[in-house]
């Protein structure tokens, strides 16, 4: 398991652990130290020998090798968004900010969330050397004052569905691997239309049977539900169900579907809801409490 950290000089960091398959417990390996402050995401490539991170602070992207057993190798490069802010929302567009960062299921490509700029960054991934390189199109510019935080991929490797932190939306794209083209389709509120209080939205996942797709809401503290279009990959608002908590954040979804666990900071619980797996809609089922401002969930099969 690979988590991230802060260290006693703000400098972000990221730990890799071995867990027992017995107990559970979590045994540290190592850690190294990635470039810039706040690192807020990491991910691995789809070979699971990369790992990629994101600091939001000073919107720094970092890269590590990952050893045979695990261990993270120190870093082999780092990369700053470089641009001015888009101030559609000065408190949180001044600068840019880089909120996550994902391969694409062809491994040969990266996208970068940018908060602050408002831009979907694209760069080429070379998985054998492990180098990030700029895209031929270097990003494609979103909604002003819309804030990418997160994306998601359908199944079939076309359909990209990324998720705006600060107008509550999510944005739709058809990718074009072979081209590195990311093209807007559609964009849809991840609210009801009569809630118009104050709303920041965090998480985004389409369901393994990639019919539906769901969002979590901080303010509304809801997770809206989406059907996903066969034909086009569109979406249809579904339900939009209480998280039985506040601020709900990251939330994950069971791989063979039928489970769905949120992580409420807020309320600090994990809320465990049953998905229909013909509708995709949610039931909740039972919370736990007590888990002190949890803000990431991850399910671990016996």
């Amino acid at each position: 398991m690979y988590s991230i950290a802060i260290g006693p000089d703000g400098r972000g960091l990221a730990k890799a652990f071995k867990r027992s398959a017995e107990s559970g417990d979590l045994e540290p390996i190592n850690f190294q130290e990635a470039v810039g402050e706040g690192m807020c995401h990491i991910n691995l490539d789809r070979t699971e020998r990369w790992l990629l991170g994101a600091s939001y602070g000073d919107a720094m992207l970092s890269l590590f090798p990952l050893s045979e057993v695990g261990e993270i190798k120190p870093l082999v490069q780092s990369i700053g968004l470089e641009g001015e802010g888009s101030k559609v929302l000065p408190d949180r567009q001044e600068v840019p900010h880089a909120h996550s960062i994902y391969t694409d299921p062809s491994n040969r490509y990266a996208f970068v969330c940018d908060l602050g700029m408002d831009r979907i960054w694209l760069y080429r991934f070379d998985a054998k050397r492990g180098r990030l390189e700029v895209a031929e199109t270097p990003f494609v510019q979103t909604e002003a004052g819309s804030g990418p935080r997160h994306l998601t991929f359908h199944g079939n490797g076309r359909w990209i569905y990324a998720l705006n932190e600060l107008n509550g939306t999510v944005a739709h794209y058809d990718w074009e691997a072979e081209n590195g083209v990311l093209e807007p389709l559609e964009v849809c509120s991840t609210l009801p239309e009569e809630f118009e209080k104050p709303n920041i939205s965090a998480e985004i996942l389409v369901h393994p049977s990639n019919r539906f797709l769901y969002a979590s809401n901080r303010g509304h503290d809801s997770l809206a539900v989406f059907k996903i279009s066969e034909s086009d990959g569109s979406l249809e608002p579904i339900q939009h169900v209480p998280t039985c908590g506040e601020h709900p954040r990251n939330f994950v979804i069971s791989p063979d579907g039928g489970l769905l666990a949120v992580a409420n900071r807020d309320s600090n619980n994990i809320v465990y809801f049953a998905v229909d797996g013909e509708s995709g809609e949610l039931a909740a089922l039972e919370a736990v409490e007590g888990v002190p401002a949890c803000t990431c969930v991850r399910l671990v099969s016996s």
